[in-house]
């Protein structure tokens, strides 16, 4: 278990830090430069990012 704990704790910090990266993107004014499909699209992801962050921040507390 300790493993699995170790490698979903890896995963999650590095989710976290992708998922920062993108929201502050997607509220910084470079985001205006990018076409309008591909805004919805990572406003879609961003929210897809966040839902498996949170299932990761689950995982974790149920093995600690």
């Amino acid at each position: 278990m300790e493993d699995l704990l170790s490698r979903l704790t890896e995963e999650q910090t590095a989710l976290e830090h992708k998922l920062e990266k993108l929201i502050a993107f997607n509220l910084s004014d470079k985001v205006n430069d990018v076409d309008s499909v591909q805004r919805d699209i990572l406003l879609i992801q961003e929210k897809a990012m966040s839902t498996y962050n949170e299932c990761l921040k689950i995982r974790i507390s149920r093995l600690q």
